[in-house]
């Protein structure tokens, strides 16, 4: 932690930045509330023309890429310098040709492909050029190479502010699952622009005990679907277990890797739930699934993931998964059902017969008239009419259209060749246009891997 006194200053020209960034902040601040977009949007650029502040943008799809831009941003405040943040989708022609400065950090969803966050930008600004020769910018891109086409995005945000005459301030730091090394480089470049030392975000694991695990499809040819469950233990530091659907837990393998587990149960059940897919080369699944035994402790820590929350309102909600990608939707069932909204579940697996376990309480809640509305879809089933989840929407558009017309809301979770068959299904029944607003307007949220 740093002292107080390394905040404590006689310079006036530190103070008047200091308040000039808290007027900033109150600004970015208020961006949060769009029920006058224009009006944020235009007071943003208004901060930028009155002060020499740095613009840092961020592109995330699970909250990492912001929490680092926020970093960058708390760096430079510590050093004097007023930074305004804001997500890419805020970005407009007009705000980036009025910064002298950005810094842009943003992750690569899937195989490549722009956070859904950024979605709208990359297939809408970026198709032009926009005249940035006042601009000077830097990229942080954080990938993963064990996904192709490690920091896609990033590169191609990098070339196309170059294109549109931007200057480098540096080449684009690529950041391989958050290793320690390339992020030290970042730091090192923002103290070569003045940056102080901010008071670090405090990371606690804690020490949670598997309660119980289940196999939920042990005849399977498939891999194992587990589920297992992890309650806190006892009298470790006091704070409070508190998160709500569409969180996440992150836990360090054996071999140091950080891994995200979608959590599948509320608060109110007292464990914390997850199916995991139990994979030959995966350290992180065979610890939870296999390694780990009952009554062993786990270190790990609750993550909010805010871009997978349920979407607000009390509209209706169509939520579609396979497999293990029903822990991300288990939770918001729950929280839906309960609040009296409408719900309609599409849920993929191989088999009825093996593979089918995960299935019973879907059909339980269903058979009470909680659940207004499910599909099962099964791919490897012996009669010939195997299906997708993609293929549980084939001529219904008439009926998706209705579902979601009344403030209706899109949750799809589970593995990326999935997300990205529903997602074409969507557009061929719903039109692209739809898809590109529901995803700027938070009504279409996908947690796919």
């Amino acid at each position: 932690m740093t002292e107080l006194g390394a905040f404590v200053t006689q310079d006036t020209t530190r103070w008047l930045l200091a308040g000039v960034a808290a007027l900033i902040v109150l600004i970015v601040t208020l961006l949060s509330f769009r029920k006058k977009p224009q009006v944020s949007a235009a007071a943003t650029v208004e901060a930028m023309k009155e002060s020499s502040a740095i613009l840092v943008l961020y592109a995330s799809q699970t909250g990492q890429a912001e929490s680092l831009a926020r970093r960058t941003a708390a760096s430079l405040n510590a050093g004097g310098q007023a930074a305004i943040v804001l997500s890419l989708k805020e970005a407009t022609p007009d705000l980036l040709q009025h910064a002298a400065q950005a810094l842009c950090v943003v992750s690569t969803a899937g195989e490549g492909d722009a956070p859904d966050e950024a979605m709208r930008f990359e297939h809408t600004l970026m198709k032009k050029r926009v005249e940035l020769g006042q601009l000077s910018f830097a990229i942080l891109a954080l990938g993963d190479r064990t996904h192709g086409h490690f920091c896609a995005f990033g590169h191609r945000l990098d070339a196309w502010l170059m294109e549109c005459g931007a200057r480098q301030m540096r080449g684009c730091v690529e950041v391989d699952d958050l290793d320690p090394k390339a992020l030290a480089k970042w730091d090192g470049f923002l103290s070569s622009l003045g940056a102080g030392q901010a008071a670090e975000e405090e990371i606690v694991f804690d020490d949670w005990r598997l309660a119980a695990r289940e196999v939920l499809n042990p005849d399977s040819k498939a891999q194992k679907l587990v589920r297992v469950d992890l309650q806190p233990v006892e009298g470790q530091a006091q704070r409070r277990v508190v998160w709500q659907a569409g969180d996440l837990v992150e836990i360090i393998t054996p071999k140091g890797h950080r891994r995200d587990y979608s959590i599948a149960s509320l608060p109110g059940e007292g464990h914390v739930r997850l199916l995991v897919r139990q994979k030959a080369d995966g350290d992180g699944s065979k610890l939870l699934t296999e390694t780990l035994q009952p009554g062993e402790i786990l270190k790990l820590r609750l993550k909010v993931h805010a871009n997978f929350h349920l979407p607000e309102g009390s509209g209706p909600v169509l939520l579609i998964g396979a497999g293990s990608g029903l822990a991300g939707l288990r939770a918001h069932l729950l929280t839906a059902m309960t609040a009296g909204r409408p719900c309609w579940m599409i849920y993929g697996e191989r088999n009825p017969v093996t593979d089918g376990g995960a299935c019973d309480e879907l059909i339980a809640w269903q058979d009470k008239g909680q659940l207004a509305r499910l599909d099962l879809a099964f791919s490897s089933v012996t009669d010939g009419q195997g299906r997708y989840v993609q293929d549980a929407l084939v001529g219904r558009t008439k009926e998706l259209k209705e579902w979601l017309a009344d403030g209706g809301s899109v949750l799809v979770c589970g593995g990326l060749d999935m997300g990205r068959a529903v997602d074409a299904a969507l557009r061929r029944h719903l039109g692209n246009d739809w898809a590109e607003d529901a995803i700027a307007a938070g009504r279409y949220r996908r947690d796919l891997y």
